[in-house]
């Protein structure tokens, strides 16, 4: 679909900086664009993250969309390329902390390094003792077990939006604590928590 008279003057107002055209620009979109990205990140902190580079783009670029003819498509390419990126930087992310992860278990590690390690996964441990005990249950279920916001609903009988809002309390908790702890414990975040 090309863009219509009224998108191409809201495009034109955006080039010229208006920023009421991009506020409009912001409300037909922004909502396509989180349920597109939290349906492919499963994240809505990465899904919101994705909304926001998107849009701050779109204005950084603007001087750029004189020849544009598709607003949409645009939009949704950044979306998916900004998408790519956070999965790519993932990848990366895992790939290196698998390899700092697998030279804690070394055959030829030290003692020293072994007892380290298990010292991390105790604090862990005590730290996730430290949730109330709701969202405790239910982050274990999802970490520990792998069921779905959706199947935890079910076993806990209540809705997938108490289920989620327990999980990030429970996130954000665990990850302030393994951050007072020092470096290391954020490896420890890193592999088990995200």
């Amino acid at each position: 679909m090309s863009v219509g008279n009224s998108e191409h003057k809201l495009i034109q107002g955006l080039i010229k900086g208006d920023a009421q055209s991009f506020d409009i620009i912001f409300d037909k979109y922004n909502k396509k664009v989180y349920a597109f990205s939290l349906r492919n990140l499963k994240n809505k902190e990465d899904a919101e993250g994705v909304v926001q580079e998107v849009f701050v783009s779109l204005w950084q670029n603007r001087s750029k969309l004189q020849e544009l003819k598709n607003l949409e498509a645009w939009i949704f390419t950044v979306c998916f390329n900004t998408i790519r990126k956070h999965f790519r930087k993932l990848m990366r992310e895992r790939k290196h902390l698998q390899i700092l992860a697998d030279s804690f278990l070394r055959e030829d590690n030290s003692t020293a390094t072994e007892i380290e390690y298990n010292d991390l996964i105790e604090k862990a441990e005590k730290i996730i003792e430290q949730l109330p005990n709701r969202q405790k249950d239910i982050y274990l279920l999802s970490k520990r077990e792998g069921l779905s916001n959706a199947e935890i609903s079910i076993k806990m009988n209540i809705s997938k939006k108490t289920v989620e809002n327990h999980l990030t309390r429970a996130k954000s908790f665990i990850k302030s604590a393994l951050v007072d702890e020092g470096l290391l414990s954020l490896l420890f975040f890193w592999l088990f928590i995200k």
